[in-house]
């Protein structure tokens, strides 16, 4: 009865990959600088998938750049090409660290190394879905252990850059769209899920958003955290400057223990609010410089999210004789950790 059945033979096409995280949002990266493989959407996809692939928030692919170090090209869990992704840049950086690739913008570190934050000792330039960025591995020895953390810089924003629904919700593009919602109950209980998908396709359409819920803590509160990703009960905060943000990225379609641009937009969102300067216009070509009433101000951010800390620094260049902020000098940092390495196997088209 199999007598009419065929033998179908395949070609296996291996992909060696790693697999990074970077406070929890994880990402499959694999070295594609000899165009040796094309995948499909639906091959992503099903890379990406928890139970039946390797599992991950997204896919970095680590390609040739003519002008720079080296390219990005970030895929979401859905398969698709994704707008800028910040964790999954500095864990492109540990990767490319690890590859071997040489870094030839030691011109540019002067420039990036401005931000106090950013003592660097290996300073590259790549390429983005946004354009070039600087990235910086930094390492250090505190208390007689070695610690790494890697920046990334990203472009200027304007507070009038920064949309306003109400007193608690703004929407800012930090390289991928991010509508921030500040609330007041206890974020630990919240169904972000379910709120962050309905705000995500009612507000933005079909394209939607990412959506970021977050709860600030000020003078000596706690925020409650329990999570089975994270050993801390409390997190204990002495300032306003700790931020505790649950982010639903689109894409993923979930949410995901930790979001870069997400931590960036809050971080800028946060002091645009507490400065009152949203939606005012910055007009340098009217300032008049030698009033001397402009004046910069080193601002960092520490964002609490369900995988880890992330830090944001930033200049706020704050003109006194208008409501005018320009944010400047803006770095992304935090921790980007090697998991393990494997081989992907997919049939040949």
């Amino acid at each position: 009865m199999f007598s009419n059945l065929t033998k179908r033979s395949f070609i296996m096409i291996s992909i060696q990959f790693c697999k990074y995280h970077g406070a929890g949002n994880d990402f499959i990266v694999f070295d594609n600088r000899g165009d040796v493989y094309s995948l499909t959407d639906e091959t992503r996809r099903h890379m990406c998938d928890r139970h039946f692939g390797i599992g991950a928030d997204g896919i970095v692919e680590i390609k040739l750049s003519q002008s720079d170090d080296f390219k990005v090209i970030y895929y979401n869990a859905d398969g698709k090409e994704g707008s800028l992704c910040g964790n999954g840049c500095r864990c492109a950086l540990a990767y490319a660290k690890s590859l071997g690739i040489v870094s030839f913008a030691g011109t540019l570190g002067d420039c990036a190394l401005e931000n106090p934050e950013c003592q660097g000792q290996s300073v590259y330039t790549f390429e983005a879905s946004t354009g070039r960025h600087v990235g910086i591995i930094q390492e250090t020895v505190k208390r007689g252990v070695n610690l790494v953390e890697y920046f990334v810089k990203f472009g200027d924003f304007l507070a009038s850059d920064i949309k306003q629904y109400n007193a608690e919700e703004f929407y800012i593009n930090t390289g991928s769209p991010h509508h921030v919602k500040f609330i007041t109950n206890e974020l630990e209980n919240m169904n972000v899920f379910k709120a962050g998908r309905k705000l995500s396709y009612e507000l933005y359409g079909d394209k939607g958003s990412n959506i970021n819920f977050v709860q600030s803590t000020r003078d000596n509160q706690t925020i409650k955290v329990t999570d089975e990703h994270r050993p801390e009960a409390w997190v204990k905060a002495k300032d306003n400057n700790v931020l505790y943000v649950r982010t639903y990225e689109r894409g993923v379609e979930n949410e995901t223990l930790a979001c870069g641009t997400g931590a960036v937009a809050v971080a800028l969102i946060q002091h645009a609010k507490d400065a009152n300067v949203i939606n005012m216009a910055l007009n340098s070509q009217t300032s008049d410089a030698s009033s001397n009433t402009e004046r910069v101000e080193l601002v960092r951010k520490t964002i609490e999210m369900k995988g880890g800390k992330l830090t944001v620094t930033f200049k706020a260049v704050i003109n006194d004789q208008g409501p005018s902020v320009l944010y400047k000098d803006v770095y992304l940092s935090g921790p980007a950790q090697y998991v393990f390495r494997g081989v992907y196997e997919m049939p040949q088209d």
